[in-house]
């Protein structure tokens, strides 16, 4: 298991940011934002909680997950693995705590990530660089909106 905290700047105001972040609950959106999900289906929402199911591709195959959200814009966005028969454990959680910045948005990311059949020593590397694929492909979309 991984865990750790990072300190970050998002290259845009927090409002753009979240413009992106609210699309992620939208299943016909994801995929235009981060292709390695393949697609979401959403099981529940109840107030700022949603919980959906995506099929995500990683490592060159194919996974389902069941991932509980829950954004409390515009400080908090939270995302949990409640289920899945890939890489990812049940109980990983990523927490992103949003503040401004001025050359954009502070993020503050505390991770707890288990990524099943991956050497405790790589999980950390493998994470962060997901990360950073992750908000490449949000600021990337995020572009793409303004254009």
């Amino acid at each position: 298991m991984a865990r750790f905290t990072i300190e970050s700047v998002f290259p845009a105001p927090r409002e753009q940011l979240w413009s992106v972040l609210k699309l992620h609950t939208e299943d016909d959106q994801i995929g235009k934002i981060h292709p390695s999900i393949l697609s979401q289906h959403q099981l529940s929402r109840e107030g700022n909680r949603w919980v959906s199911e995506r099929k995500i591709r990683l490592l060159g195959k194919n996974y389902m997950t069941t991932m509980a959200v829950e954004m409390t814009p515009p400080e908090v966005y939270r995302w949990e693995i409640v289920a899945s028969d890939g890489l990812l454990g049940p109980g990983s959680y990523i927490e992103n705590r949003y503040a401004e910045a001025a050359n954009g948005t502070k993020v503050h990311s505390t991770v707890q990530m288990t990524l099943k059949g991956i050497p405790g020593f790589l999980q950390s590397w493998m994470i962060n660089r997901n990360l950073s694929q992750a908000d490449d492909e949000d600021l990337k979309y995020l572009k793409k909106m303004q254009t």
